[in-house]
């Protein structure tokens, strides 16, 4: 597995093994080249990326920077995980100046009360997400997981322990791609500001302290907090005195300055995230990763393929090596059944003549028969069939709708021990929200017992 992120003068990843022992770091490389400034401008010129098909192994990890992202931190009424990805969604169409069906959205659960969820969104256009995508799959390359830079940033903060966790804590991140402001509240983002310019020209000041003031004002109406004790720049070089100096004095708090390299490769902590079990952003179209799984089946699917044609062949040679030695013995028993087939035949047909008249004269595996055992056998409760399909071959196919997983589970289990049926095959229960209402939909084929008795 492996997490690439985007440098002033290059592209760095750090890459990991994962085994039943554990992770076993690999490597962590970084490539210095010449990249147009347009890769560091605010439209990314991506198909200028070059080719590290031969380091990116695994499953790769990228990050987007947070102007290209919309990004927001919200307290939801609910501690459901299928309501909060309900709000979720409502809420980035109803502030994103794009239609969300042009959207990956996704979020993340920073805390749980008992019937609250502080969650932050995230969402970006799938036209960039797809012209990304194209170029690291034009040079071999897939992407399995796309985070956000910021984030990554922030976890290498907390697990370096250079957080305050203080209840108004302002960091800016400057590392030559991103210039983010971000708000935390004990350790937490509460907001984060895309900002214009660069830490090294000294007529950002002003705008900064504009920044400041706005962010301040209108989280201070949703959360009540205190004004920060500093000001923590995150920069890749040491920012001029005077310039800290000045923006003290505008904005009357302390100018905290740190280098970015005093931590570990932004890398580390996007793929840090990307292993951890906990909830967090994932921007990845569900697309990729179903065209992705598809590709590796029909991988596997060729190499079982190939491996069952070796065998089968080796065995159709033995065959054919046994069916000369036999052939003798199976013309003399062919002479024999050749004489006798007439009566065969003819008993064969008495056979099915004797079965069908049984069959038409017994109603125990009739359609209607098996729709009052199914309809006797539904639990107390919201329930309900959609269609109701009978075959004297195949049996009785059953879907429908119900309030939620359980119930459904319960009635698959008193099918289950239905005499009529021969068991519940190819089951499913799916869960599926039509105008806000969240239902179970399951599907079940149920053989009739006689199919068992006839094989």
């Amino acid at each position: 597995m492996t997490a690439v992120c985007r440098t002033p003068d290059g592209i760095e990843w750090t890459s990991v093994k994962i085994s039943q022992e554990g992770t076993e770091p690999v490597s962590q490389n970084r490539l210095d080249i010449d990249l147009p400034e347009a890769l560091t401008a605010e439209q990314p010129e991506t198909d200028e990326f070059p080719n590290l098909s031969n380091h990116l192994k695994g499953e790769v990890t990228i990050a987007l920077r947070a102007s290209d992202l919309l990004m927001r931190t919200m307290e939801f009424p609910s501690a459901d995980p299928a309501e909060v990805a309900d709000m979720v969604g409502f809420q980035v169409d109803k502030i994103s100046p794009f239609p969300i069906d042009l959207l990956a959205v996704s979020h993340e659960t920073l805390s749980v009360g008992s019937d609250t969820s502080r969650v932050l969104m995230a969402a970006v256009r799938r036209e960039q997400i797809n012209r990304i995508g194209e170029v690291f799959e034009k040079y071999g390359t897939r992407i399995h997981s796309i985070d956000a830079r910021i984030l990554g940033w922030l976890d290498l903060l907390q697990h370096e322990n250079r957080l305050t966790g203080s209840d108004c804590e302002m960091i800016i991140i400057a590392d030559g791609i991103d210039f983010v402001l971000a708000v935390l509240h004990h350790g937490q983002p509460l907001t984060f500001r895309p900002l214009t310019g660069s830490p090294d020209d000294p007529d950002v000041i002003d705008e900064l302290v504009y920044e400041f003031s706005y962010t301040l004002t209108t989280l201070d109406a949703e959360y009540d907090l205190p004004g920060p004790e500093s000001i923590h720049f995150w920069t890749l070089e040491r920012l001029p005195q005077p310039f800290l100096n000045k923006l003290a004095e505008k904005t009357g708090v302390q100018i905290e300055n740190s280098t970015l390299p005093e931590l570990p490769p932004l890398s580390e902590g996007i793929l840090r995230r990307t292993l951890s079990g906990e909830s967090r952003i994932e921007l990845i179209p569900a697309e990729w990763l179903e065209q992705e799984k598809n590709r590796r089946m029909r991988k596997q699917f060729t190499i079982l393929t190939g491996s069952i044609a070796a065998v089968w062949l080796s065995v159709l040679l033995i065959f054919l090596s046994i069916f000369k030695v036999r052939d003798m013995k199976l013309a003399t028993i062919q002479k024999q059944a050749d004489a006798i087939a007439p009566l065969a035949a003819q008993a064969v047909q008495n056979k099915n003549k004797l079965e069908k008249l049984k069959a038409a004269s017994d109603r125990t595996y009739s359609s209607l028969e098996c729709l009052r055992e199914a309809t006797r056998l539904l639990p107390a409760g919201d329930i309900e069939f959609v269609s109701y399909n009978y075959s004297k071959d195949k049996g009785v196919t059953l879907r429908g709708t119900g309030r939620d997983k359980s119930i459904i589970t319960d009635f698959f289990a008193t099918l289950n021990k239905s005499e009529l049926f021969d068991g519940v095959r190819n089951e499913s229960v799916t869960e599926k929200t039509t105008k806000g209402v969240r239902r179970a939909v399951f599907s079940v084929t149920l053989p009739l017992s006689r199919q068992e008795e006839n094989s």
